[in-house]
C-alpha cells in the first residue's frame, strides 16, 4: 500500500501538490470536497501530498508550527507551556523538513471538536515591523482547511524528502495538550475582543454581475506581483465586500503572479483580515486609477 493510501485509510484527509512545489494550485483545493478521502483516489496521483486538518476524522488535526525554536520558546514559557517538554513526549509526532530552527507537531483535536481558526503570533522584531515565530495550523477563518506538506514528500528547494520526526507515530497522533489548546483558544478570544465591537461603518457591495465585472475589470491591471502592503490591501479589500466566494476572488488575483505566489503567506493575510481597518473597494479603485483604469 502507498503512502498516501496508508494516511487516507488512517482517517487523514489529503490535499495533492504538484512535484517541485509545497502547496496546491488548483482553485478550490481547500475546500472539502476536494479532499483526497479514499484510497482509489490517492492511488491516482503521484506528486507531494498535503495533510487537509479539518477534514480528517474522527476529529480533525492541527499542527504547531515552530518558525523561531528560541523566540517560540520563550513566548510559550510566558504562557505556561513548556516547548522542550511538547517536543521530547513519548508520543510527540513531527514532521521534519531539514530546515534548522523549526519544529512542526501535529495532533488531534478533542473527540467532538470543531476544526478551530489558524493564528500565526508575531513579535517586533529588528528591523522588520515584526516577525513569525509559531502558528496554530488548522481552518481558515471561514472554516475551509489548511494544509501541511506529508512526508515523503519532497521539499522543492532541498530536493530532499520531509521525514517523520519525534518519539510517536502518525497513525497514534496524540490529542493536544490541553494546556496548549487552552492557549491557543485564549489567543483567538483575545483577538476577538480586540476587533471593534460596534459594526464598522464599511459600505457592503451588491454581489451583482455588474459590480463582479466591474470589480474582474480592476483586478486585471493591478499586477499582482506588487509590494507586500499593497498585496495585502488588495485581499483584504476583496474579503471587506462580504462576498461568499471573497476568499476564492482574492486567491484568483493572487495568482496571476504564480512566481509570487505562497500559499502560506496568502492563508495568513487572509486570516489576519480585520473588518474594522480593513481597506475597502476604494482601495482598489485608487489602485486601478495609477494603472491607468477610467471606469
Amino acid at each position: 500500500m502507498s503512502e498516501a493510501a496508508s494516511y487516507v485509510s488512517s482517517g487523514l484527509a489529503l490535499v495533492p501538490i504538484p512535484k517541485g512545489s509545497k502547496g496546491p494550485r488548483h482553485l478550490g483545493w481547500n475546500e472539502a470536497r476536494n479532499a483526497i478521502m479514499d484510497t482509489r483516489s490517492a492511488a491516482g496521483h503521484e506528486g507531494n501530498w498535503g495533510l487537509a486538518h479539518a477534514y480528517c476524522s474522527p476529529e480533525p488535526t492541527c499542527a504547531l508550527d515552530i518558525d523561531d525554536m528560541a523566540l517560540a520558546n520563550d513566548w510559550l514559557a510566558s504562557r505556561g507551556v513548556d516547548l522542550e517538554q511538547l517536543i521530547d513526549a513519548p508520543d510527540c509526532v513531527q514532521i521534519l523538513s531539514g530546515r534548522k530552527n523549526r519544529c512542526k507537531a501535529l495532533y488531534r483535536l478533542p473527540p467532538g471538536a470543531s476544526a478551530m481558526p489558524s493564528l500565526a503570533i508575531h513579535i517586533p522584531f529588528a528591523q522588520r515591523s515584526s516577525v513569525t515565530i509559531l502558528e496554530f495550523r488548522c481552518a481558515s477563518l471561514n472554516g475551509v482547511t489548511v494544509q501541511d506538506i506529508l512526508p515523503p514528500s519532497i521539499h522543492p528547494r532541498t530536493g530532499a524528502p520531509y521525514e517523520w520526526g519525534g518519539n510517536g507515530h502518525w497513525r497514534s497522533m496524540p490529542e493536544i495538550p490541553s494546556n496548549l489548546l487552552a492557549l491557543w483558544q485564549s489567543e483567538l478570544s483575545t483577538r476577538e475582543a480586540s476587533r471593534c465591537p460596534v459594526p464598522p461603518l464599511i459600505k457592503r457591495i451588491n454581489d451583482t454581475p455588474r459590480q463582479r465585472a466591474r470589480l474582474t475589470d480592476m483586478l486585471s491591471i493591478i499586477s499582482a506581483d506588487c509590494s507586500y502592503e499593497r498585496y495585502r490591501d488588495v485581499v483584504w479589500a476583496i474579503l471587506s465586500l462580504g462576498w461568499t466566494d471573497g476568499l476564492q476572488v482574492a486567491e484568483r488575483w493572487c495568482r496571476t503572479a504564480p512566481h509570487r505566489y505562497d500559499d502560506r503567506n496568502f492563508h495568513l493575510v487572509a486570516a489576519n483580515h480585520d473588518l474594522s481597518r480593513s481597506p475597502t473597494l476604494g482601495t482598489i479603485v485608487h489602485f486601478a486609477r495609477e494603472e491607468g483604469w477610467d471606469g
